[in-house]
């Protein structure tokens, strides 16, 4: 029997809304959908899919054959998220740890994703932000540049002292130009 990159076999119908969810195939392929669209973590896909009335000890039977061939991988989800939004969109640490337990993911994968992050890691992402957005707020006053500033890097999670401190230094070296 072949069998498609999804891992599904083809021809095979996705669960529609009579089938019954306490069916592994039906609860495998539910999965698979989901795994279609995006990466999940284990804890994460599970919720899914019992909210999707898919049967808990089912869910569970069929989470852990997908991780043992290697289609759900906490620790790659993890490392993904990790490169996504500390390295792309310059989130601090702090954001980056509360993603990742909020996504439901062990502890300890948490700190093994994160491990290389540390203190010097969110000085550099908050002065990357702030030398691009820095051109974009000339012509304004230096307590509208601080403000929008300031904001800017809270809401990705820096914390007060990198915030004040960054934006205090581009504010001195704007001054000095």
């Amino acid at each position: 029997m072949s069998v498609t990159a999804s891992g599904r076999q083809p021809g095979r119908k996705p669960a529609g809304p009579g089938e019954d969810r306490s069916d592994p195939e039906v609860v495998r392929e539910m999965a698979l959908r989901h795994l279609d669209r995006r990466a999940y973590g284990t804890d994460e896909l599970r919720a899914v899919l019992v909210r999707k009335g898919a049967d808990a000890a089912v869910v569970g039977e069929v989470l852990e054959r997908l991780t043992g061939v290697g289609l759900l991988d906490d620790q790659a989800y993890a490392a993904s998220l990790v490169e996504q939004r500390h390295d792309m969109r310059h989130q601090a640490r702090r954001a980056v740890v509360h993603e990742l337990k909020r996504r439901g993911l062990p502890s300890d994968v948490v700190q093994q994703a994160t491990a290389d992050l540390d203190v010097e890691a969110d000085w550099q992402g908050a002065r990357q932000i702030v030398e691009r957005r820095l051109p974009r707020l000339a012509g304004l006053d230096d307590a509208t540049v601080w403000r929008r500033l300031a904001g800017a890097l809270a809401r990705r999670g820096y914390a007060p002292s990198i915030v004040s401190a960054v934006v205090t230094e581009a504010l001195r070296e704007r001054r000095d130009e």
